[in-house]
C-alpha cells in the first residue's frame, strides 16, 4: 500500500466523524503512540511514517466497520453524520 504524507483533507474529515473520541485513543494505545502524535497525524499536521501507518490502516478499518454496522459504505455513513 502506497502513502502519501499526509492525510487528504476529506479522509481527515471522514476518519474523524466516522470514529468516536475513544475508538481514536484505543488505536493511538494499541499501536503504542501518544494521542497527541496520533491525532496530529489524523488532521494532517504530522507526516506518515513507517512507524504510524499500521495505526492509519487500522483506524480507516475501524471506520468501515462503524458504516458496516449500519448496512452502510463509508461514505454514506459519513454523509448521515454530517
Amino acid at each position: 500500500m502506497k502513502f502519501e504524507k499526509q492525510i487528504s483533507p476529506e479522509l481527515r474529515n471522514i476518519l474523524k466523524a466516522c470514529t468516536t473520541i475513544q475508538q481514536r485513543k484505543d488505536v493511538a494505545s494499541q499501536n503504542g503512540m501518544s494521542l497527541h502524535t496520533f491525532n496530529a497525524m489524523v488532521n494532517g499536521q504530522r507526516s506518515i511514517t513507517d512507524s504510524t501507518k499500521q495505526s492509519l490502516i487500522d483506524l480507516v478499518s475501524l471506520s468501515l466497520d462503524n458504516a458496516k454496522s449500519f448496512n452502510l459504505s463509508l461514505t454514506e455513513y459519513y454523509l448521515k453524520l454530517i
